[in-house]
């Protein structure tokens, strides 16, 4: 097992030790901390339906990886994504598995290292001809752009949608857009390629069907989001080592995939 005893995580084993001195006959098991967190269905990261556990994912097997490292125990469980975001919020739930970091959400959740990198892509039907590249936001006037309900698009793209008035058409998930898009309801649609992907392998009837740019986006960090409002906000600096250690020998590699520079 990787060496990441560093103080903070020091300090935990010993105040958990120390705790079952004192209680005797309570079980290890008993006295270690557990937490909730919630996502949406968001395949690879995680697949399953609301109102449920998620069955697997990239998000799962980092959670299974934080749970060995950190003696915590996690209870994960799939909501709509709104609802998810809101329960974190009030704390009812003790953190968000996977998202990305924009203002309005860091006045809730605190963000430990960030666990993944990667960029929206620009999806076109393959026999669509559009004469420009995508290379800018401004290359989107004109264009019916499909999103997807409670994705974070980045600041630059929200600044964009203001200066050069573009035309979003938001969708419930990927999966619809992809299907709104090979029916002509919208012109292009944004999402990163591991989430478009994935989609795919649900509707392999519309494999092939698409054209993908690389656009405008750079890629951003995912993170973990731990909520503010619930007592897991005082571990930050223990799911930082841990992360950084992940980090370092290579597991989130393993996860995720080969990394673009943060």
């Amino acid at each position: 097992m990787p060496q990441i005893f560093s103080d903070s995580i020091r300090q935990l084993l010993s105040v958990l030790i120390a705790g079952s001195f004192l209680l005797g006959s309570v079980t290890a098991e008993e006295l270690r901390p557990t937490f909730k967190f919630c996502e949406d269905p968001w395949p690879p990261y995680t697949t399953g339906v609301n109102g449920a556990p998620p069955t697997g994912g990239l998000a799962v097997e980092l959670f299974k990886q934080l749970e060995i490292r950190l003696g915590f125990a996690f209870q994960l469980k799939l909501l709509p994504w709104k609802r998810c975001l809101f329960w974190a919020k009030q704390g009812k739930f003790d953190g968000v598995m996977l998202l990305t970091k924009d203002a309005e959400r860091a006045t809730y959740l605190e963000f430990p290292t960030a666990v993944h990198y990667d960029a929206n892509l620009v999806w076109a039907r393959k026999d669509r001809v559009f004469g420009r590249n995508f290379r800018s936001f401004e290359d989107f006037r004109g264009l019916k752009i499909g999103v997807t309900d409670g994705f974070n698009y980045g600041d630059a793209f929200k600044a964009a949608v203001k200066r050069h008035q573009l035309n979003l058409d938001s969708g419930p998930n990927i999966s619809s857009n992809l299907h709104r898009l090979h029916l002509e309801r919208i012109d292009i649609f944004l999402v990163n390629g591991i989430a478009g992907e994935s989609a795919l392998e649900e509707i392999p009837e519309l494999k092939g069907a698409f054209t993908v740019y690389r656009g405008p986006f750079e890629a951003v960090p995912f993170y973990i989001g731990l909520s503010k409002a619930s007592p897991i906000s005082e571990y930050l600096p223990v799911f930082n080592d841990a992360l950084q250690d992940m980090k370092r020998d290579g597991t989130l590699t393993r996860i995720f995939g080969a990394q673009p520079p943060p």
